[in-house]
């Protein structure tokens, strides 16, 4: 088999979703026996883990679509009713309006306009999420944090596919051309998507702080009613972030169990963010290359790294609360004296989680 064609199956094996009881060919491709325990465990969280990640796979081929609709005009005005629309769709899809099954095929080509490296970059992460996910939600597993980093591990044996386990500085977002290009044209349908991100971060909260089955289960069943609250244009926190959500402020739990999972977890968001500017840019000549140039970016160990303690003050100096809030506590302001991204750039007091690197 070439190197090309093994790609290519290694990509529709890691997007294709479980149908059934019993190990399916997407398991195969993880070489776990934990990717079916949250399925078993809780079920209703696990079909919403896939709409959200298909929903992603159908928004980057409109995206595709849409950059190169208004690049063709020569003007930077994004086609109208093209988000009031989107938002619509995706939100419906993630609400459990038809199956993940049913847009699988539109979501792999949506992935795949992302080029072969990104998509399997992107596929590669997701099935490293939902093992890692299983670990967690496993009541058979004696030692969870063992197992995670042997999930790590796993993980980080393929350097072709897998993203560094060092964080990348939040300024990869803004250094680049296109910049915001996405957030800029496309303010709401970008909170749906990062709405999604916060799902995947505080979906692990639950079962990293909480022991028994009951506890986690009514704990995951608050985190997916605050998802879809986050969904209905109201008053925060019950609408979409307006920060990109990281593991420090959503997931602490996540990271006294394994902060490699976290940074992994974060740098994928982020690569996803600036994959789709540059789809969005009204002036990017080279689709394709930009494209390439992102996913080399953030392949390259060497980057944009920051250290944990960076990363972490980073991430909490854009808001707890702009980023979506504590998963199983209500927040309705925020903690900070600033606002957001502000905060940020004001360059505020040092935060730390307790108990994290100051």
């Amino acid at each position: 088999m070439t190197p090309a064609k093994g790609s290519l199956l290694l990509l529709a094996l890691l997007f294709a979703a479980p149908t059934g009881p019993g190990r399916c060919a997407a398991q195969e491709g993880e070489s776990t026996r934990y990717v079916d325990a949250l399925r078993r465990e809780y079920p209703d969280v696990h079909d919403l883990l896939f709409r959200v990640e298909r929903a992603h796979g159908v928004l980057f081929g409109q995206l595709a679509a849409e950059g190169d609709a208004v690049r063709a005009t020569g003007e930077d005005v994004p086609t109208f009713g093209f988000e009031l629309d989107m938002v619509e769709r995706l939100t419906q899809l993630v609400q459990g309006e038809g199956t993940a099954d049913d847009v699988a095929d539109e979501a792999s080509a949506g992935f795949a306009v992302l080029g072969e490296r990104a998509a399997a970059i992107i596929a590669y992460g997701n099935a490293f999420y939902r093992e890692v996910l299983g670990i967690l939600a496993d009541p058979l597993v004696a030692d969870p944090r063992g197992a995670v980093q042997e999930a790590v591990d796993r993980y980080l044996s393929r350097p072709e596919v897998a993203l560094p386990s060092a964080p990348k500085s939040m300024d990869i977002l803004y250094d680049h051309p296109y910049h915001e290009a996405f957030r800029r044209g496309y303010l709401d349908l970008d909170g749906v998507i990062w709405s999604g991100h916060w799902l995947k971060l505080a979906a692990t909260e639950p079962l990293t702080d909480l022991r028994t089955h009951e506890e986690r289960a009514a704990g995951l069943d608050t985190v997916m009613t605050r998802y879809y609250a986050k969904l209905s244009y109201g008053e925060p926190p019950q609408f979409f972030p307006s920060e990109l959500p990281m593991a420090p402020a959503i997931c602490p739990g996540l990271i006294f169990t394994n902060t490699e999972v976290a940074i992994i977890w974060d740098n994928l968001t982020m690569m996803q963010e600036v994959l789709a500017d540059v789809l969005a840019a009204p002036d990017v000549t080279d689709v394709r290359a930009a494209l390439e140039a992102t996913v080399d970016h953030f392949m390259d160990p060497t980057f944009e790294i920051t250290d944990q303690g960076g990363w972490e003050s980073m991430a909490l100096a854009h808001g707890i609360f702009f980023q979506g809030g504590y998963p199983l506590a209500v927040m309705t302001r925020s903690e900070l004296n600033s606002g957001g991204h502000a905060a940020h750039l004001r360059g505020g007091g040092h935060i730390v989680i307790p108990g994290m690197p100051g």
